[in-house]
């Protein structure tokens, strides 16, 4: 019933086309991956677990009142907020795993005519998406009090306003000079499953991980 499930589809307005991707063929191997999984679902949940895993990394410490043992220990605060960050990162690799090896199983089980490369790269591209703005919310829990209180409001923020500016930037023609600057402009899973492997993307999105892991 693809065909006709895509007549549907295509008839509803462009803006909500747009918010799930915009594919003009939704219900292709390429289309229903972008659609369905990549372009929001699996980053959003990525970013819900990073962006609480990099708020709660320093503040849990402080709101349990374990912050001043641990900060009275003979290590640095550099060192210290590496190791958090790399605790972080491990949670989130590993999930991030456990998400690449049932996506690629189902896929190959189901028999999607989309090469395991590209899928397992669509995923390493949601995860950096995902950790960017994890990386926002650690950033500003490391800046004291008030930023640890506005890490996941800001970091959430940035995120969903990220995607929706993105998505309707073809619909709305003001929109496409503040996507711009925003991540979800360059996030285009479409491309990478199609075979376009964006490196240069995801380098930029790595070094800008760097920057905010150094500015903390």
């Amino acid at each position: 019933q693809a065909t006709q499930l895509n007549e549907a589809l295509s008839r509803l307005p462009e803006s909500v086309r747009a918010l799930i991707g915009g594919s003009s063929d939704l219900f292709s191997p390429v289309g229903y991956l972008n659609s369905r999984l990549f372009y929001l679902l699996l980053p959003l949940l990525l970013s819900i677990l990073i962006i609480g895993l990099g708020s709660s990394l320093i503040a849990r410490e402080e709101t349990d009142g374990t912050i001043e043992l641990l900060l009275g220990r003979p290590i640095s605060r550099g060192k210290l907020l590496l190791a958090k960050a790399l605790a972080g990162l491990l949670v989130g690799t590993i999930v991030v795993l456990v998400s690449a090896i049932s996506i690629t199983s189902l896929v190959k089980l189901v028999d999607l005519v989309v090469p395991l490369p590209r899928i397992l790269f669509a995923v390493l591209l949601a995860a950096l998406l995902a950790l960017l703005f994890g990386m926002i919310a650690f950033c500003l829990s490391a800046m004291g009090a008030a930023g640890r209180g506005a890490s996941i409001g800001v970091a959430g923020l940035v995120g969903l306003g990220s995607y929706i500016i993105a998505s309707l930037e073809s619909v709305v023609d003001w929109l496409s000079w503040p996507a711009k600057i925003l991540p979800y402009h360059y996030y285009n899973p479409t491309e990478v499953l199609n075979g376009f492997y964006a490196w240069k993307i995801a380098s930029v999105f790595t070094i800008i991980i760097i920057i905010l892991g150094i500015i903390s």
